[in-house]
């Protein structure tokens, strides 16, 4: 008997090589029909043997291509077309997008034997991909995911290319940035003085690697954007790249030859290794070995971790050939945005226009655009999970389930670390890292990437969520937006709801939020908070003693300043001559906001043993105290968890007497630094008993920025997991301000449930 089914697949079925399986499964089944892209994702018609038929769609779900994501297939049972043959037909326009963008994807074995082999035709060429990989999300413009929507229109292909291109048993078939080196894109060398322009990109590379030997710094072009690359071995020319940077201190991530390689200089366990070889290649943190001979000391100076990652782009496996490990930082100045159109080039060049010199000697770039700016993930594994510092390359825009429905969302994250999120049909769709939109450039980044995003997605936002902080522009962004409902969500609430939004957790839950900086609803800065929260909404219930924080944003940059704080206000130190400032400030009340934050906490003990009196980069005071701490070390310091009417005050007075009383005493700073991580996950494990003993509370949600710090995230976890709290913790998105922006989402489509369904919030 003969059956016809039209079927509707949404999901991550464009741009992986969906529509030539499905050809394969239908022709060697003897079936007529078509399949063909569009908005919404691939619709197929399949025609005969109701068995045939039946087999079809079960051999579909269980054998999708490696990098497809099914999320829903609706089918219907037609009247009988007649279909003589199965055919791949031109993709449709119209209609709702549903399709979920694959990311940008590492190249496959195929591609990379073909790469190195001397008798392919494509043999050495940089730009080689397949269905199976290569640049996806970097380059599209427009559903469907066709080439003529993507930054490959501008390259015709040669007789050979659009061979592979349209037959549906290559797996070449409609890979949109499909070329060769007859058509495809090329590379450039481009110098202060000149910018040379061969036939061939093979003596771009020769020269490229010649100057690396030699010290040189070169920015080079991948898929996101440029890198900023130097020979990881070379002492003056990493000090050269830290100074051009302004960078003195912040680690630098570095690209290994091999596995191999890599592991030689770093530990690798089984989780760390399949993340270094998945198809998105993150930078993964890892242990490093500093074995003999070993990468200079500049690479990480503040820690005994390491930022490793694996070459992803067959340009990369071509320079790495000549290279250990080359250092491969974001090609940008400090705090700008990643540079990734030949336009910005004399940010890093140099010109007569800039305010600096050169940051590179030289740029290797190519002629195929960037449409969408996306840095390199960068991810770390603690208990055995991945935990994102970066979600972008590799993983955006893979959507976050987070609702059974919802309206369409826009939730524009923070100001630091900024993402923002799209949420429709119950999936949230996360950006790519943005960065410090103080930066005006990145600011500019920011709205252009919503717009390109909202296009691509075709969302309109109904509802605009957003930070409470009046003064983040983002939240200004967001108040300017034309939708017509626009909700607040607190910083810390909308930390816990990134958790619960991941884990599909509706609360209540106990939520412990360590950061270091968000507004609260009393107008002080708020950054040690224990939530009792449902996604609509949340009461805090406990938090860290509130100390002034003198000088504001330059308490952060200075964190001996916090210390000083903290040992004036608990009458710990005598007023020197450079206190008094402090003291006279915080008297009167200038500049001074009370802050409960468990960052500028961290700050402070790193200044008072002299760790960090000034940072240059962001958590240094922190993540060197992290550092030096002896994981081998049990005990803590005293701390008392204080009634104060409803809630609780976490008081580290004793914490920090025992402090200098270690410190006076002489005892090894990394045992002071360790028995302080214990401090405080004991004392969030006796805030969170008192919870359960008042509420019956048995889940725990940890996020925010400090609890990025592996050694207390693993003691709090640890000490909670032993009391039997079920504790969730951030995987898919950053604790940091990173995943801000998915909390705002769950909380905004929770809301309007809410209010549709005429029930107040909980």
């Amino acid at each position: 008997m003969k059956t016809c089914v039209r079927a509707r697949i949404v999901g991550r079925v464009q741009g992986v090589g969906f529509r030539p399986t499905v050809y394969r499964y239908a022709t060697q089944l003897g079936l007529g029909g078509f399949v063909c892209n569009g908005p919404h994702g691939v619709t197929v018609e399949v025609e005969g043997d109701d068995q045939k038929v039946g087999a079809f769609f079960e051999r579909l779900a269980n054998e999708p291509p490696r990098q497809a994501v099914i999320a829903d297939v609706s089918t219907e049972v037609l009247a009988g077309k007649g279909y003589e043959r199965f055919e791949v037909v031109e993709s449709e326009s119209d209609g709702d997008a549903s399709v979920h963008i694959s990311p940008d994807l590492a190249i496959c074995d195929d591609c990379l034997r073909e790469l190195f082999d001397q008798q392919d035709r494509r043999h050495g060429y940089p730009f080689i991909n397949c269905t199976n990989c290569g640049p996806r999300f970097t380059i599209i413009r427009d559903l469907p995911y066709d080439r003529d929507k993507t930054s490959m229109a501008g390259f015709t292909m040669c007789e050979p290319c659009d061979r592979e291109y349209h037959d549906p048993r290559d797996r070449r078939f409609h890979a949109q940035p499909d070329a060769c080196e007859k058509c495809g894109p090329r590379l450039d060398l481009i110098t202060a003085d000149k910018s040379n322009r061969e036939s061939s990109s093979r003596p771009q590379l020769v020269r490229v690697i010649e100057l690396l030997g030699h010290g040189d710094i070169i920015a080079i072009k991948g898929l996101g954007g440029y890198h900023l690359a130097c020979d990881a071995f070379n002492s003056e020319a990493l000090a050269r790249l830290r100074q051009r940077k302004h960078r003195p201190h912040k680690p630098f991530a570095v690209m290994f030859r091999d596995i191999e390689t890599l592991k030689r200089h770093c530990e690798v366990s089984e989780i760390e290794e399949a993340e270094l070889l998945s198809v998105a290649r993150p930078i993964v943190v890892l242990r490093w070995k500093r074995v003999t001979p070993t990468l200079q000391p500049a690479v990480s100076p503040d820690s005994q971790t390491l930022g490793a990652f694996l070459p992803y782009t067959p340009l990369h496996y071509l320079l790495m050939q000549s290279f250990d490990a080359l250092v491969m930082t974001s090609g940008n100045l400090t705090d700008e945005p990643i540079v990734s159109d030949e336009s910005e080039l004399p940010t890093l060049l140099g010109s007569t226009n800039s305010s600096h010199g050169p940051v590179a000697d030289a740029a290797l770039t190519h002629d195929r655009p960037i449409v969408h700016k996306c840095d390199d993930s960068v991810l770390r594994v603690v208990n055995g999970k991945r935990q994102f510092f970066r979600r972008a390359r590799g993983f955006v825009p893979n959507p976050v389930r987070f609702a059974v429905a919802s309206p369409h969302i826009l939730a524009v994250g923070g100001e630091l670390k900024n993402t923002f999120c799209l949420a429709r049909d119950g999936y949230a769709f996360l950006s790519q890292h943005i960065g410090d939109l103080k930066d005006y450039r990145t600011y500019d980044y920011f709205g252009h990437e919503i717009a390109a995003w909202q296009k691509l997605m075709r969302i309109e936002p109904e509802v605009v969520a957003y930070d409470l902080h009046p003064s983040y522009l983002s939240t200004k962004y967001a108040e300017r937006h034309p939708a017509a409902k626009k909700i607040g969500v607190q910083h810390h609430h909308a930390h816990v709801a990134s958790v619960m939004a991941e884990h599909d957790l509706h609360g209540p839950v106990i939520g412990v939020v360590l950061d270091g900086t968000g507004y609260g609803t009393d107008g002080t800065i708020w950054g040690g908070e224990f939530l009792v929260a449902t996604r609509t909404d949340f009461e805090r219930v406990a938090h860290l003693k509130q100390y002034p924080l003198p000088g504001g944003d330059k308490a952060i940059e200075e964190p001996w300043r916090m210390a000083a704080s903290v040992l004036l206000s608990e009458g710990l130190c005598e007023v020197t001559p450079k206190l008094r400032p402090i003291k006279e400030m915080i008297e009167a009340g200038f500049n001074s906001p009370l802050t409960s934050s468990a960052g500028r906490m961290f700050d402070a003990v790193a200044a008072i043993l002299g760790l960090c009196d000034v940072a240059t980069y962001e958590a240094q005071a922190a993540i060197r105290l992290e550092a030096i701490a002896d994981a081998r070390v049990r005990e803590s310091y005293r701390f008392e968890v204080l009634a104060q009417g409803q809630s609780w005050i976490l008081y580290f007075g004793g914490t920090i007497r025992g402090v200098l009383e270690d410190k006076r005493r002489g005892n090894d700073v990394s045992v002071i630094a360790a028995k302080f991580h214990n401090s405080v996950a004991a004392a969030i494990l006796q805030t969170c008993l008192l919870v359960r003993v008042e509420r019956g509370l048995e889940t725990v949600v940890l996020s925010g920025g400090v609890f990025q710090n592996e050694l207390l995230l693993q003691r709090t976890v640890e000490a909670l997991q032993a009391q039997e709290f079920k504790v969730f913790t951030n995987t898919l998105v950053p604790p940091n301000d990173g995943g801000l922006a998915l909390g705002q989402a769950a909380v905004a489509s929770a809301r309007m449930k809410s209010e549709l369904e005429h029930k107040p919030c909980v």
